[in-house]
């Protein structure tokens, strides 16, 4: 074939205009295949039947964690609803599900607060003033005492992740008519900030340098008490441990929306905050605030981006790099088939747990190393586009040192 097209090129001096003009027509064509084929692959509606998810049967997800460093991809806590009642449960195979608060237990309509780490351990909150710990299968509870016979619903914890020693948290808590903050430490818990009745803090996560980022709804009146307003509210805690109370610093940055759907640490210090109308980029000094609108918003820290979905039938989901703040639009193989609920990404993979149009509960799943890669249609192009393009220069480059050599001995 490179010797065809050698005595191709040799013949006449039009004909190494024909090539250059096809090469540049192959780039062209290419290019354009290439810009063409910006599909995600490798989704997938529903999960293995053969791998028995606990979830998989009509049940509808209240909350839901995947554990990255358990041995089963789908190893995961949840809490779950069905006819029967609620539940919480681990799963660490197709066969190891262990309930934490079995169906018809009293205490799981009490839960307020529920987490899980990659490693498996479950923290929650079903009883005042009481945070509960399960690892390895076994429940074990802190009832916090501030000496001062306070009794507090905890609504959120966020740890101090730079200390692991001092094990820093930090609470939001309803009490007082109000919602109130709280530090936990080596000493025990504090004294809450002043609870402000006018504020309802729903999350909490933690920055850098013992700050950390509250989000809320702010309730306001204006001329007609019967009306109230609401606005998103953010606030700065400060708190590097001890007996006094974490300072809080509402910020000036109120704004428009239901309230914020999604809030996730970062790497570098930042956090990022989702509401049904825009998104925000959170730093210790500052608030950055992008127009993108979306029900749900997951972070893949390997590569330090955010995912942005839309609503049932959308044709596109919108992923931002955090470091350059580029936005790029990603289409789908399909229409998505599910209203999302809880967005995750466990290791390679994306998981859109959600209820599909006749409002019944599914998993989407997304295989995030097939962008790019020989398996997809962009990255078959581009190895295509890459190896024909350097084919053609390679001939025309062996022709050229061909023929100088040639001269050269004429």
């Amino acid at each position: 074939m490179a010797s065809g097209w050698r005595k191709l090129l040799e013949e006449e001096s039009e004909h190494q205009w024909l090539a250059l003009g096809l090469f540049l027509t192959f780039v062209v064509v290419g290019g354009f295949l290439i810009g063409g084929t910006r599909n995600l692959e490798g989704m997938v509606l529903g999960v293995d039947s053969n791998e028995n998810f606990a979830f998989d049967d009509g049940y509808h997800i209240i909350e839901i964690d995947y554990h990255a460093n358990s041995d089963w991809d789908g190893a995961h806590s949840a809490i779950l609803l069905n006819g029967s009642g609620m539940k919480m449960y681990q799963q660490f195979s197709s066969e190891d599900v262990n309930d934490i608060v079995p169906f018809n237990d009293d205490l799981i309509s009490d839960v307020t607060f529920f987490e899980s780490d990659e490693d498996g351990t479950v923290t929650y909150s079903a009883a005042k003033n009481t945070i509960s710990t399960v690892a390895n299968g076994m429940v074990s509870d802190q009832v916090l005492d501030d000496g001062m016979d306070s009794s507090f619903t905890i609504r959120g914890v966020a740890k101090d992740t730079s200390d692991t020693t001092l094990n820093n948290r930090v609470l939001i808590t309803s009490e007082d008519g109000g919602s109130g903050v709280r530090g936990l430490g080596m000493s025990g818990v504090t004294v809450s900030s002043l609870p402000d009745p006018s504020v309802i803090w729903n999350d909490l996560a933690y920055l850098e340098d013992n700050v950390y980022i509250a989000t809320g709804i702010f309730t306001y009146h204006d001329d007609n008490p019967a009306l109230p307003g609401s606005k998103i509210v953010f606030a700065h805690i400060t708190w590097s441990g001890g007996s006094n109370a974490p300072q809080v610093t509402i910020s000036p940055t109120m704004r428009d929306g239901s309230e914020v759907h999604s809030l996730i640490s970062m790497k570098d210090g930042l956090a990022a905050a989702a509401s049904n109308k825009e998104v925000y980029i959170i730093s210790k000094d500052s608030i950055e605030i992008k127009n993108i609108s979306t029900t749900a918003m997951v972070y893949e820290p390997c590569e330090h981006r955010l995912w942005f979905f839309g609503q049932l039938g959308s044709d596109s989901i919108l992923r931002l790099d955090v470091d350059s703040g580029e936005e790029s639009t990603k289409n789908l193989q399909y229409a998505l088939p599910l209203q999302p609920t809880f967005v995750i990404v466990d290791g390679d993979s994306l998981y859109i747990h959600g209820y599909d149009e006749k409002g019944e509960p599914d998993r989407l799943s997304l295989d995030l190393t097939l962008e790019g890669s020989m398996s997809s249609g962009r990255g078959f192009l581009n190895f295509l586009f890459i190896f024909a393009g350097v084919l053609m220069l390679g001939t025309q480059l062996y022709t050229i040192i061909d023929r100088s050599l040639l001269q050269k001995k004429r």
